[in-house]
């Protein structure tokens, strides 16, 4: 099962195992894909978790009426070449921050703190994990790699809306959105943040139009038919 904790700064998504007994603080998701794992660990995704989510004190409160549902997402390619390239970069992603966390003994949190620090180092990589530097390096270069992974997954997620004229420009900027004493992230560029989100919200006002006339069109359907019964029967029921 996906996993987001119901109150986070992180809206870091994890994998476990289905026989678990979940907390009420958590909002669960009944997927097992890592191309599910990659869309809603995606920058898109958080771009709208952001936008349209309530906030506990600093934190995002994760309520998937008015996230999930409401998130467009990709539809993937006829044939599942695209769905396949997000599988693998979304696995890859996963399974190197799982092992990044186990080789560091961190959580979530501690792992995108360091993962949005701007001036990264070895001392620093030591000071959180408890390591010695030499014990650091290898999660010094694990963060550099999730980063360039992260990279990896937005711009296959971008590929899969076909957007592939969209100039992403991940680096070190502040999230206007954000508390002020928390605001520097590892993301795409804020023109792009604005773009993604302008993209975003006209392919949601596409789809619900779409569904809009399809519902109409079926109720239509379904008060110009007649039942056998009612051709059988003639005017006894009338």
């Amino acid at each position: 099962m996906l996993v987001v904790a119901q109150t986070s700064k992180t809206v870091a998504f994890v994998f476990v195992p289905a026989s678990y007994v979940f907390s009420m603080m958590t909002v669960v998701f009944n997927v097992d894909q890592y191309s599910d794992f990659a869309v809603y660990q995606s920058t898109f995704h958080n771009i709208w978790a952001w936008k349209y989510a309530s906030t506990l004190k600093s934190d995002l409160r994760y309520v998937p009426t008015d996230i999930a549902e409401t998130f467009p997402r990709p539809v993937w390619a006829e044939g599942g070449v695209a769905q396949h390239d997000v599988e693998v970069v979304g696995m890859r992603y996963h399974e190197h921050r799982d092992a990044l966390m186990e080789k560091l003994w961190l959580g979530l949190t501690d792992i995108y703190n360091l993962f949005h620090t701007r001036d990264l180092t070895l001392e620093r990589v030591a000071k959180v994990s408890k390591k010695s530097i030499e014990e650091a390096e290898a999660g010094y270069q694990g963060i550099l790699e999730m980063r360039r992974l992260h990279r990896e997954l937005d711009i296959a997620i971008r590929d899969a809306y076909g957007w592939t004229n969209l100039d992403l420009g991940h680096d070190f900027v502040e999230v206007e959105t954000l508390p002020e004493n928390d605001r520097v992230r590892y993301t795409i560029s804020p023109a792009a943040r604005k773009e993604v989100l302008k993209r975003l919200l006209a392919e949601n006002y596409r789809r619900a139009a779409n569904q809009e006339i399809a519902t109409s069109a079926k109720i239509k359907v379904k008060r110009g038919s007649k039942s056998k019964s009612d051709e059988s029967h003639g005017d006894l029921f009338a």
